[in-house]
């Protein structure tokens, strides 16, 4: 993972919006972008519409180093976009919440940690749960 995150702070502005655009996509967490960089509505509105980039010297800039590492890690714990998709949205007792509800919290560092234990085979993924038809 420290590979992972000198690679991202190598990243231009355009790059690493384009990056977090990308994750937040491929996540289903678009219409939360404002909340999950600590940004104005706006100015996310703004990122999305390719209208600004994100700025190194700013906290969104963290933020998305953040994200874009949680996507990485969390498709390569779970080997699928749509298992992670899954896995966002559902509770994990370890957590306390279902993480996609951590992510704009302070909390969002517990699940970062929960997934790099897991790469790390400290922990192991819970089972998908299975829902009844």
């Amino acid at each position: 993972m420290a590979a992972d995150r000198a690679d991202l702070k190598q990243l231009s502005p355009a790059l690493l919006t384009k990056a977090v655009l990308r994750a937040v996509d491929q996540l289903n967490l678009a219409e939360n972008l404002a909340s999950l960089l600590h940004v104005s509505v706006d100015d996310a509105a703004r990122l999305q519409a390719g209208e600004s980039v994100l700025d190194p010297q700013r906290e969104e800039w963290q933020g998305a180093l953040q994200l874009v590492g949680l996507f990485r890690t969390i498709v390569e714990v779970l080997g699928s976009v749509e298992r992670a998709k899954a896995w966002l949205g559902t509770p994990n007792e370890t957590l306390g919440g279902r993480p996609v509800d951590l992510l704009a919290t302070p909390d969002a560092d517990r699940v970062h940690r929960y997934l790099n234990s897991v790469r790390k085979h400290e922990l192991r993924m819970p089972p998908p749960v299975r829902r009844e038809h």
